[in-house]
């Protein structure tokens, strides 16, 4: 990934996550990943998100079934 995509990518989770906490007022946001997918995982933690689950063959892809994470940011 170049960076200004990884920038672009930034840029949108934290509009997202703004429009979300300070103008909708919601308190949980939610999203699934592969669990194969170790870089969209790191980027989603540094925005606060945590596994809470993992979905077990989730998906059928590339011809086999893969695995997701079900992770959520959770605001007091």
């Amino acid at each position: 990934m170049t960076a200004k995509i990884r920038g672009l990518a930034r840029v949108l989770m934290e509009a997202a996550i703004d429009l979300a906490e300070n103008w909708l007022n919601l308190k949980r946001l939610e999203l699934t990943v592969y669990s194969d997918n170790s870089r969209a995982i790191h980027f989603y933690e540094k925005f606060g998100f945590v596994i809470e689950g993992t979905l077990r063959k989730y998906a059928f892809r590339a011809g086999a079934y893969a695995d997701a994470h079900a992770m959520a940011r959770v605001r007091d």
